[in-house]
C-alpha cells in the first residue's frame, strides 16, 4: 500500500477489507474496537501513518502484555487485529489466525533448500509431495547447523551416515527412515549436480529397503465407529460440518485430500452419486450417494456452509471463508470425537484415513469380493488391496492350516 496513506484512511480500507472478505458484523466491530483505540492513542501522540512497532507498543502498555509472557485469549486477539492491520498496510492476503511460521532451514542454508524445492517443481511432482520433501531436508539441514557444519563443502560421509542412525535413534519407524533416506539421497545427487558438493554421495545409500506390509492397518469396529457419529452435535453449524466429513469417511472411506478437495460439482444429485477424481491416483471414481449420506451433506450446506462463491464443498468456518489446505487437515476432528468416545487410540493410528481401513476390514468380514471392494476404496487394482487382507484375523484364522505338534 502507499506509504503516503494517513492512518484514518488505513483503518478505514481494513474496515472495507473485512466486508469483503465475509465476516461476521460483531467479529468486525472487535477489529474496530481494536483500531479505534489506536488510531485514538496515536493521535495523541502525534502519529499520522502506520508503524508496527509503534502500534505494538501501545497495545502492549494498554493491554498488560509482558514480552515472554503467556498471553490470556483478549491479548491474542488485540495482537491478531493488529497483525491484520499490518497485512492491509503491506498489501498482502490476510493470513489464517497468523499461525507461526513452518520449519525454516538455518539462514546459510536458504538457498540450496529453495533450489531443491525448485528443482522437484520442474520435475512435475505434486506441491503435497515437494512439501514433504522440503520438510524432510530442512530437518537434515538444521541437523548440519546444530553440529557445526554451516558450509555444504564441509559435507561429508559421518555427519550424513550419523544422520541415517539419528532417525532410528529418535522413534522414527521403518517405512518412514525409508523415505527419508530415499529423499536424502535425492537431495545429495542434486546437491552435487548443481555443484553445492564435491561428490554424490550415493553410495552410503546404494539399496534403501522398505517394508510397506511391516505394520498391520489400525482399525475400529463398527461399534466404535457408530459411537463416534453419534456424539457429534448435530444441531451446531460445526457438528454438521464434522458430521458430514465424518460420513463421507466411515461410509466410505473417503482420503482426507480427497474430502478436502471435494466440490459442489462432485454431488450429483440427479444421479445420486458422488463423483470424482481421486487425488492420490488421478483415477476417476463414482460412489452411491446414500440416504444417510445425502441428509448428512443437505444438512451441511443447507445451514452450516459459509456463503461463499467458492465451489469447494467444505469452507473454513470463521472469515476468511477458504477452502481448507495442506495435508492432515481434518485429523483434529476424528481425534476430538474419539476422545469424547472414549475410545482407546494409543496402540492406533487415528487418522481420518483410519476409517478407510476399517471400512475395507468391514468388508472383507463380509466375504466380499475383491473386485468389488478394489472398486470402492477406489485402488488402482487388487493388488493394493490385498495389503488389507492382514487386517481380516478373524478370516485368516478360519482358513488357517493346522499346524502338527512334534514330540
Amino acid at each position: 500500500m502507499n506509504s503516503t496513506i494517513s492512518l484514518g484512511e488505513l483503518v478505514e480500507h481494513a474496515k472495507q477489507t473485512l466486508k469483503e472478505k465475509g465476516y461476521k458484523k460483531s467479529t468486525q466491530e472487535n477489529y474496530n474496537q481494536t483500531w479505534h483505540q489506536l488510531f485514538k492513542k496515536c493521535s495523541k501522540l502525534g502519529i499520522t501513518t502506520f508503524s508496527f512497532k509503534l502500534c505494538m507498543e501501545i497495545l502492549r502498555d494498554r493491554y498488560r502484555i509482558i514480552p515472554n509472557e503467556p498471553l490470556k485469549a483478549h491479548q491474542r486477539n488485540r495482537i491478531r487485529h493488529l497483525k491484520v492491520l499490518d497485512d492491509v498496510w503491506n498489501g498482502v492476503r490476510i493470513k489464517r489466525c497468523h499461525q507461526k511460521p513452518g520449519l525454516e532451514a538455518p539462514e546459510v542454508f536458504k538457498h540450496p533448500i529453495d533450489s531443491y524445492v525448485d528443482y522437484c517443481r520442474e520435475q512435475q511432482l505434486s506441491e503435497k509431495t515437494i512439501t514433504g520433501k522440503r520438510i524432510q531436508m530442512t530437518r537434515f539441514l538444521r541437523y548440519l547447523h546444530e553440529n557445526k557444519v554451516n558450509q555444504l563443502s564441509a559435507l561429508g560421509p559421518p555427519i550424513i551416515l550419523n544422520y541415517a542412525i539419528s532417525l532410528s535413534a529418535n522413534g522414527y519407524k521403518h517405512q518412514t527412515k525409508a523415505g527419508i533416506l530415499f529423499t536424502l539421497r535425492d537431495f545429495l545427487l542434486f546437491l552435487y549436480r548443481s555443484g553445492h558438493i564435491s561428490r554424490s554421495c550415493k553410495d552410503l545409500f546404494p539399496i534403501v529397503l522398505t517394508q510397506k506390509n511391516q505394520q498391520i492397518p489400525s482399525v475400529y469396529s463398527i461399534e466404535e465407529r457408530k459411537k463416534i457419529l453419534s456424539l457429534v452435535d448435530r444441531n451446531s453449524r460445526i457438528g454438521k460440518r464434522d458430521f458430514a466429513i465424518l460420513t463421507l469417511a466411515v461410509q466410505f472411506g473417503i482420503r482426507a485430500g480427497d474430502i478436502r478437495l471435494m466440490k459442489m460439482e462432485h454431488l450429483q444429485w440427479s444421479k445420486n452419486t458422488i463423483e470424482f477424481i481421486q487425488q492420490k491416483t488421478g483415477n476417476p471414481i463414482i460412489l452411491p450417494m446414500l440416504e444417510s449420506t445425502k441428509i448428512a451433506l443437505i444438512d451441511y450446506i443447507r445451514y452450516s456452509r459459509p456463503t461463499s462463491d467458492s465451489n469447494f464443498l467444505f469452507l473454513r468456518m470463521r472469515a476468511p471463508f477458504e477452502p481448507y489446505s495442506g495435508m492432515n487437515t481434518f485429523s483434529y476432528i476424528i481425534t476430538s470425537y474419539l476422545d469424547k468416545a472414549e475410545i482407546d487410540y494409543s496402540r492406533r493410528k487415528h487418522g481420518l484415513h483410519s476409517m478407510r481401513h476399517s471400512l475395507a476390514n468391514s468388508l472383507l468380514q463380509e466375504n466380499t469380493p475383491y473386485p468389488v471392494i478394489t472398486g470402492v476404496l477406489g485402488h488402482e487394482n487388487s493388488n493394493t488391496t490385498q495389503r488389507y487382507l492382514s487386517i481380516d484375523m478373524k478370516q485368516l484364522l478360519r482358513v488357517a492350516l493346522e499346524v502338527p505338534y512334534e514330540k
